[in-house]
């Protein structure tokens, strides 16, 4: 392929003089070509994956707050311990009820074996075989509730001991030891997911059917995009990010469709509820021919630059 060189704007007026018996000496440089990146850029805002808000399940009188804020914290460690006494005893009564209801059972199941047995000979009346049969259900239906109410007992002390339902980092304690707290206390504390975060932005529908059309209708995971932030004190953010969702509507008000992406945050440097500038950028971005801006002149039909062809002479060349 011939090599084209590009005459300096400043070069302009030596072409002028071109009618000259001498030819004017003139300044050139040969196009390069580059990978040439064009992003788009969007405003985004980074959203936690988890957020639990930690609630009591039972009332009672908070006796140990177990974590300082900001702490991080693992599935299962203990958040807050309600007074367990009442539950406690609780507990116990339950048990004991349950002890009683089985004693009745088996009583009434023996009352029964024995009404049967007199049946047989006929000695006992259907009668009072069919009241054995009726107290014996009854009894084991008492039996059951008993024991659901162990159950329910044991779950209400489990509930004194508030534990983290999932791993991060949690924040300050609402209510503090000697609060009275229960279902309807509201959060007491939130615990976030710091890493990896989940970061939305929104792209013109435009955008997104160029995108599909490129890969065949296979989104998010198509690899024909790099996703870059840039942070809100201007540093580029060291780690890419994917996409994970893209909205399966356009947003009538905006003209918008909504895409989530995730991004490791091992250095906490993103924030849940922090903007974002999002570089949305091809995986692989083209190689072109790249000029000098100097070298770019332009008149009423556009931009245009000089050609040095092989015969020496010059051409005016559109770009």
């Amino acid at each position: 392929m011939r090599l084209l060189s590009l005459l300096l704007a400043l070069t302009l007026p030596l072409i002028v003089q071109a009618q000259a018996d001498t030819a004017p000496a003139v300044i050139v440089q040969e196009v390069t070509v580059q990978v040439i990146e064009d992003p788009e850029l969007f405003t985004a805002r980074v959203e936690a994956i988890e957020t639990v808000d930690i609630r009591a399940r039972v009332q009672g009188f908070i006796r140990a707050v177990a974590f300082e804020a900001g702490q991080s914290v693992d599935t299962g460690d203990l958040l807050f311990e309600i007074e367990p006494e009442l539950y406690e005893a609780a507990v116990a009564s339950a048990r004991a009820q349950l002890a009683g209801a089985e004693a009745d059972r088996v009583r009434a199941e023996r009352q029964l074996a024995r009404a049967e047995d007199l049946r047989k000979r006929d000695i006992a009346t259907q009668a009072i075989l069919d009241e054995a049969y009726a107290d014996n259900e009854a009894a084991i239906a008492a039996a059951g509730a008993a024991e659901a109410a162990l159950i329910r007992a044991e779950l209400d002390l489990s509930y004194t001991r508030i534990e983290a339902p999932i791993p991060g980092e949690i924040g300050r304690a609402v209510l503090t030891v000697g609060n009275l707290v229960g279902p309807e206390s509201g959060s007491l504390a939130r615990i976030v997911q710091p890493d990896p975060v989940r970061v939305v932005f929104s792209i013109p529908e435009g955008m997104l059917v160029s995108l599909r059309q490129e890969a065949r209708g296979i989104l998010p995971d198509t690899g024909l995009l790099r996703l870059t932030l840039r942070l809100p004190n201007g540093t580029v953010y060291d780690r890419p990010g994917r996409i994970e969702y893209v909205a399966s509507e356009v947003d009538l008000q905006t003209g918008t469709i909504a895409v989530r992406s995730i991004f490791e945050n091992p250095q906490r440097w993103l924030v849940p509820g922090q903007f974002v500038t999002m570089y949305v950028n091809e995986a692989e971005p083209p190689e072109l021919p790249v000029v000098p801006q100097a070298a770019v002149l332009q008149d009423r039909e556009g931009r245009f630059v000089f050609v040095l062809l092989s015969d020496n002479t010059v051409a005016q060349r559109r770009i």
